[in-house]
């Protein structure tokens, strides 16, 4: 029995007119017609007496009426909650991310949330820091994961991945690239490969170098790790980066002294967000720091 076929009786049943009920349920009045009739040969009965150009309910009309009207209201339900399940449990997540977000564990642990919620897709977006933190609270995005030096300063929901500080990485066959730590100062007649200013890295390692006593030398500026690496690798120079990960065998890193401390975080604006996206906040939250409450 087609839901449309009910549909169109209980309409009918109420209106008893074909031109009415075809104009509610945007349809011909022949269709309309159609789907009595037919409901009425599935059914063996006589829903509407039609004999004198007006349209009256049958008696066995109003016997089923009630439950047909309960059918179709039950199937509205059930189209309108289905609907809105599959918003709820499909769709789209933006998440800004910065350059390094593949260098670290997170990366994988995120993106394995796609076999947990296959119906979720994952949109990254590769953005530095700085433009990261904008393009959220324009809500261009949906969450964001950034390192902050600063962060007290961002007023958003937040979950804390880690903290790292800075290392200096050297040619293997630098004559420092065996020690256990380097004073900062020992690096002063050093060129330094930088990452740009837009990493938001660039200023802590001017700032940190200026507190060992010295200004550096910056011989190269790059945004891409890849390059900075190939310099170091080159003997062109030395980078203090923060704890990168890189199984490159010809590069050494070492702690420096003075350093600086950075948190890895996801944040996202505060306020009211859709089911998927608390779904995908409440997944990375077991990957949160430990001893980490907020």
């Amino acid at each position: 029995m087609e839901i449309n076929k009910l549909r169109a009786f209980v309409d009918l049943a109420k209106t008893l007119s074909f031109s009415e009920t075809a104009e509610n349920l945007y349809t011909s009045q022949s269709t309309i017609s159609k789907q009595i009739k037919g409901l009425e040969k599935e059914l063996g009965e006589t829903l509407f007496d039609r004999s004198n150009k007006k349209v009256i309910l049958s008696d066995y009309g109003k016997l089923i009426l009630p439950n047909a009207e309960k059918i179709v209201l039950l199937s509205d339900w059930i189209s309108k909650e289905t609907s809105e399940f599959k918003n709820n449990n499909s769709g789209q997540i933006k998440l800004g991310i910065i350059p390094t977000f593949a260098n670290y564990d997170i990366f994988k642990q995120t993106m394995a949330y796609q076999k947990v919620k296959p119906d979720i897709s994952l949109a990254l977006q590769e953005i530095e820091t700085n433009q990261l933190i904008n393009t959220l609270k324009l809500k261009q995005i949906d969450l964001a994961f950034i390192r902050t030096m600063t962060l007290e300063k961002l007023d958003f929901e937040k979950i804390i991945i880690a903290q790292e500080s800075f290392t200096v990485c050297l040619n293997k066959e630098h004559p420092l690239a065996n020690k256990r730590e380097i004073e900062l100062v020992d690096l002063k007649n050093e060129n330094f490969i930088m990452l740009a200013k837009n990493s938001l890295l660039y200023e802590p390692v001017i700032n940190l170098c200026r507190t060992a006593g010295f200004n550096p030398k910056v011989s190269f500026v790059s945004d891409r790790m890849s390059s900075i690496f190939q310099m170091v690798e080159n003997n062109q120079g030395v980078a203090i980066l923060m704890h990168p990960k890189t199984n490159n065998p010809e590069l050494s890193f070492v702690p420096i002294k003075p350093t600086a401390t950075g948190t890895l975080l996801f944040i996202r604006n505060k306020g009211k967000h859709s089911k998927i996206e608390n779904d995908f906040w409440n997944y990375l939250k077991q990957f949160k720091m430990p001893n980490w409450n907020s």
